[in-house]
């Protein structure tokens, strides 16, 4: 992925970035509030990441477009408040929300990692995917994620498992727990078909059913494991009708802008206030895009990009509606045990099992705790082996980050135990500084990806120039692009200059705190008419 534009305007003033190379870009400024920070973080916005503009900057009245290219397919995506536009080969997609922006970009640009979150598998958000592969000015943690509020640690390293084709073990867990319950009851049956006649002094789970105790232990816990499936199914049936909401206005507005195909043969369609013949099509969030559907070429395009959507969510509809089935069929097994333990218990009390069906049934039995451990067996070396692959990959990363710790800093006495420092150990000064650039140049050598990593204020706290020399060469190697800022002191400024294995910009020349204006909004007016909008 190549970053080759950045913009951000509005109807009034705009700025424009269309200097960025292919590879080693730094953007430079002989003092803050020159416009460094507003880039990165326009470009991350529009991105779909979680936005940390200065307060001053009233970033959602504004268009953020970015301008990149994966392998040989270029892409051009706009974004206005929570609203997306994604432009390629001439064909325009929209989107309402980051969750359907997501679910498009995994399908088509490239594929997003996915994790297992509160019981269901779902693509990770831009806010915790971009974590890769940026660093912002503000909001560091060495001893965290950023934006820690709906993801955490765990999920984080989760996303690393999935970008590697390491799934984690949470399915192989609940399937082993499953089995494991299934075992105990087969050979408490078979107990019980040994020793008809001592059932009612055995300390098995069979004796529940006589004991008012063990009934109620039992039973609560299998109403928690009943109620933990229904809140699924519950938020399952909530996710499928906002889908099948979304596909009906979908639907109605395809009607709506069909109907405009038709010719009036006995006059023309105007607007009764100005007497126009131009007709405007607004986006769900009508403080964004407008669209002029006047054209027949312009109306189809946005015709085909709402089909798009309509089978995207009739794909997520019967998606969400297998994962509802599929969870009725564990509750409904769960509730199964009950009535097959229940028969147990009146044929005991009948005495209506003879010798000859107790044998049968043991043998039954046997053949199945046979098979399940067999399972096991399987279970365990698979799960072993995926615990082996995660820690290995840790370590690997980790390895990575001492390693170039040591070529930076020599004398430094750092030593990455993690990933992640423990949350008393604090980083300050050069120390914090290289933990975030060594972290990323890490996960851009193990990991592989093809993301360009983009480091806002990268010398922050004081790295001196040997170690930034150092810094620079290394990622200068790097085979992806890479985008840092930095503001300069007085007797550095120019020194980038002559450097040629890097793209220097410099900012120097922009008004504090303005980067914005009348400048670029020829050329901003001209990215934006691309997507067929309105300003």
């Amino acid at each position: 992925m190549i970053i080759q534009k950045v913009a951000v305007g509005n109807s009034e003033e705009a700025y424009v970035e269309n200097n960025l190379s292919n590879y080693l870009n730094i953007i430079s400024s002989d003092d803050n509030n020159r416009g460094k920070t507003i880039l990165i973080q326009s470009l991350l916005f529009c991105l779909g990441n979680t936005p940390a503009f200065p307060s001053t900057f009233n970033y959602m009245n504004y268009y953020h477009i970015v301008v990149f290219s994966v392998e040989d397919k270029q892409y051009s995506l706009c974004r206005k408040s929570n609203s997306f536009i994604l432009r390629n080969n001439q064909k325009i997609m929209m989107f309402d929300s980051i969750s359907e922006l997501k679910r498009y970009w995994t399908k088509n640009v490239f594929m997003l990692p996915t994790i297992i979150k509160n019981g269901l598998e779902r693509i990770v958000d831009p806010e915790l995917f971009y974590q890769l592969n940026f660093v912002g000015q503000d909001k560091k943690d060495t001893s965290n994620i950023a934006n820690k509020n709906y993801y955490n640690k765990t999920d984080f390293f989760n996303m690393l498992y999935s970008f590697t084709n390491i799934s984690t073990s949470t399915r192989i867990l609940e399937d082993d727990d499953q089995a494991k319950e299934k075992i105990k009851n087969l050979k408490v049956e078979r107990k019980n078909l040994l020793n008809q006649h001592k059932i009612l002094k055995s300390n098995n789970p069979v004796a529940s059913y006589l004991s008012s105790v063990n009934d109620k232990l039992n039973f609560r816990s299998k109403i928690e494991k009943v109620e933990k499936i229904k809140d699924q199914i519950l938020e399952l049936r909530k996710l499928r009708n906002a889908a099948l909401s979304r596909k009906s206005k979908c639907e109605m507005t395809i009607k709506e802008l069909q109907s405009l195909n038709r010719t009036i043969q006995s006059g023309e369609l105007k607007c009764m206030d100005c007497n126009s013949t131009h007709i405007n099509f607004k986006s769900a969030d009508k403080d964004t895009y407008s669209f002029d559907v006047s054209t027949l070429e312009i109306r189809q395009q946005i015709l085909e990009s709402i089909s798009e959507k309509i089978k995207a969510y009739s794909e997520d509809i019967e998606n969400f509606t297998f994962e509802i089935n599929k969870r009725q069929e564990e509750m409904n097994k769960i509730l199964e045990q009950d009535e097959v333990s229940l028969e147990l218990l009146v044929a005991f009390k009948n005495e209506m099992f003879s010798a000859d069906d107790a044998e049968v049934r043991i043998n039954i039995i046997d053949g199945e705790i046979k098979k399940i451990e067999a399972d096991l067996l399987q279970n365990a070396n698979v799960s072993k082996n995926l615990v082996q692959k995660q820690q290995d990959l840790i370590m690997n990363i980790t390895g990575l980050m001492n390693d170039t710790y040591s070529n930076i800093d020599p004398s430094g006495n750092l030593e990455f135990e993690s990933i992640f420092t423990k949350s008393n150990q604090i980083f300050s000064g050069s120390e914090a500084t290289i933990y975030h650039l060594v972290k990323l140049y890490s996960f851009a050598k193990v990991l592989k990806y093809n993301l360009p990593v983009i480091v806002d204020s990268f010398r922050a706290e004081d790295l001196s120039t040997e170690k930034e020399l150092l810094v620079l060469d290394i990622f200068s190697k790097l085979n992806v692009q890479v985008i840092l800022t930095t503001t300069l002191k007085a007797e550095e400024v120019g020194k980038y200059n002559s450097m040629q294995f890097l793209n220097h910009i410099d900012y120097s020349k922009h008004t504090p705190s303005k980067i914005l204006g009348e400048e670029h909004l020829k050329e901003f007016r001209a990215l934006v008419e691309e997507f067929s909008l309105k300003l």
